[in-house]
């Protein structure tokens, strides 16, 4: 959908609708519509994407006139027979949606796709296994600043940490790579030794391999150069300027570094239960060297995270959303920062500014599975979930092993959609039986009839917990419209017996 804001023409599927000119038109032909269906359809193409309560629309199309739903339903009839019966999308106890093709999210083409496997420790000692896994991660993340090479994300990568030519066939059927990249890392006193291949599993050949030595943050350069090595020979298309946009600014204390990866690995554990010590650490980082705009970043979504999605008090995001800042003023080229950014803006209620930081994210980054997913999340909650899907989508199929979360996410796009039993049935793949997870899956067991189901969920929310289901889906949710919250919470009081 394109829409030209001066002369408010929109264009879907294949029709134009000019509202300046008040005609409709197909490719080759004018359409007619009478003019309460016109004015339906106008405003729901206002609203593209949008579920637009029934109650909204008979007050736009009918105003200051008392009339029954039959009149909206035969409008909608109507704009069926004109656009086709598949244009407008009923939502179940909801309203009406123009379902055109939404924005799309940017698709995988005939690009290489590249999985980073976890390295291995060739040192044994555990308290080396954050750093080994860190620096394979920042290949990822360099790796995947180039537009026209498809990277695997973490989750999906490090699936495989330890195989044999004999398992490449395997890794590429289970993750989709044509190529990998393998190696380990050992630290050597002050120094660290770093082994690297880039492996064709197509021919089962390997391309490339070195070995790195360095000292300090002389790793950081190392892993640049590693990239540089990687992207030359799989995209030709590769310029200096986007080598340089992939090099990092180096930090001047490895100490430092590696207090930001543990504490990273303590943000990603589904258990998230030591969500202080990531705090502590990303502290520490900070405290090592204060001009790690990267350890400002990971410590202001240690803090939004505060009470646990959404629900942290005003006066936390508010030093979250500083310390975001300073950690993009440290390092203005990471999308990272801007994501991080664009989630704490979420969660206090400034939905243009998310939504702006987060196509900055990904302008640096087209291809994070973790930045499209949380497009697709932001975009749910501005009360566009159709084409929240498609994002969703996109970042599943970038990370085929994805997080717990993407799950999450997705399913509250389905209940807004009304697919209450698709959404229940990625709400049960939960790691974790929080209290929120909880409420959301009563709120759609209970729309779909299953009531003994949903009560059991609320049930099993430990009686003296704090949470409260109703409030959390009325105020803990950071939607932008209140019917979305309205919608959620009438799941809710179904789950309770309150209906």
């Amino acid at each position: 959908m394109s829409t030209a804001a001066a002369d408010q023409v929109y264009r879907f599927g294949g029709f134009t609708l000019d509202l300046a000119m008040g005609t409709l038109r197909g490719v080759n032909e004018p359409l007619f519509l009478r003019p309460k269906a016109y004015a339906l359809l106008s405003h729901l193409a206002r609203n593209m994407g949008r579920v637009v309560p029934k109650a909204e629309l008979m007050d736009v199309v009918w105003p200051g006139v008392y009339v029954t739903e039959d009149s909206l339903t035969q409008s909608v009839r109507e704009i069926r027979k004109v656009l086709g019966e598949d244009m407008v999308r009923t939502v179940s106890k909801r309203g009406y949606m123009l379902a055109a093709e939404a924005e799309p999210a940017p698709e995988m083409s005939s690009q290489p796709i590249v999985a980073v496997v976890r390295f291995r420790n060739e040192s044994g000692d555990p308290a080396d296994e954050a750093m080994v896994d860190g620096f394979a991660e920042d290949l990822i993340n360099g790796v995947a600043r180039f537009g026209t090479v498809t990277v695997l994300a973490r989750n999906s990568s490090f699936s495989f940490s330890s195989f044999g030519r004999g398992e490449w066939p395997q890794i590429r059927a289970r993750i989709g790579a044509d190529y990998l990249v393998e190696g380990s890392l050992r630290r050597q006193g002050e120094h660290v030794v770093v082994a690297v291949s880039l492996v064709d599993i197509a021919t089962a050949s390997q391309l490339w391999g070195d070995r790195y030595q360095s000292q300090g943050a002389g790793l950081f350069a190392t892993g640049g150069e590693i990239v540089e090595q990687i992207v030359s020979r799989l995209v030709t298309r590769v310029t200096n300027a986007g080598l340089e946009q992939a090099s990092r600014k180096p930090v001047t204390s490895l100490a430092a570094y590696e207090l930001l990866l543990r504490g990273f690995a303590l943000l990603r554990d589904p258990a998230q239960t030591d969500q202080r010590g990531a705090e502590a650490l990303f502290e520490a980082a900070i405290a090592k060297d204060p001009n790690y705009g990267l350890a400002y970043t990971y410590l202001a979504l240690a803090r939004s995270l505060d009470g646990e999605f959404g629900r942290a008090s005003d006066a936390v995001l508010q030093n979250a959303r500083d310390l975001a800042d300073k950690g993009l003023a440290l390092s203005p080229d990471q999308p990272t920062g801007h994501r991080v950014q664009s989630l704490i803006r979420l969660y206090m209620r400034d939905h243009e500014a998310a939504e702006h930081h987060m196509r900055i994210a990904l302008q640096l980054n087209p291809c994070d599975a973790d930045s499209i997913e949380q497009m697709g999340m932001l975009l749910t909650m501005r009360g566009r979930p159709l084409e929240a899907l498609t994002w969703l989508a996109r970042g599943i199929r970038i990370d085929p092993l994805h997080p717990h979360w993407y799950q999450f996410d997705r399913a509250l796009a389905l209940y807004m959609m009304g697919e209450y039993r698709q959404a229940a049935e990625a709400l049960e793949l939960a790691t974790r039986p929080a209290p929120w997870i909880r409420t959301r899956l009563a709120a759609c067991y209970a729309q779909m009839g299953d009531m003994e189901k949903a009560r059991r969920q609320i049930a099993l929310i430990e009686e003296g917990d704090a949470f409260a289901p109703l409030d959390y889906a009325l105020r803990g949710v950071p939607f932008e419209n209140r019917a979305d919250a309205e919608h959620l919470a009438e799941g809710v009081r179904l789950a309770l017996g309150e209906v």
